[in-house]
């Protein structure tokens, strides 16, 4: 999913998706915005609902070049930061990553930002056993 132009005063939709993954997985949270016509912008990922600025509970931070800040190394921007592409990559997720993210790319100007919010789910894999 992807939030794209809309048109009209707020060129934005904030969107609201739900993921599922599983644990040990690594799992990646879709954030786009056009670069080619803005050029490379300072973006953040936060937990729990998206603010009125900046990201709530940063896990991770760029500067539009590279990343600057983040709470863990199983947080990580893979995506091309030159196409717009700051998904967030969460590695070997475990259900204490269960909850609500929210991505802002930080676009000039009063009420610009790009936002998008979705909510991570993280279930246990099933264990198999054999019986001898």
């Amino acid at each position: 999913v992807q939030c794209r132009s809309a048109g009209g005063l707020n060129p934005w939709i904030a969107s609201d998706t739900r993921l599922k993954s599983t644990v040990g997985e690594d799992v990646t949270l879709i954030c786009n915005y056009d670069a080619k016509y803005y050029g490379k912008l300072s973006a953040c990922w936060g937990r729990g609902a998206i603010p009125n600025s900046g990201c709530a509970n940063e896990v991770i931070k760029s500067d539009g070049t590279s990343v600057i800040s983040r709470l863990s190394e199983r947080y990580l921007l893979k995506g091309n930061f030159g196409e717009g592409d700051v998904s967030l990559t969460i590695r070997q997720v475990e259900e204490g990553d269960s909850g609500t993210y929210g991505c802002r790319v930080e676009i000039p100007g009063w009420f610009n930002d790009h936002k998008h919010q979705l909510t991570l789910t993280v279930v246990a894999g099933e264990t198999h056993r054999e019986t001898l």
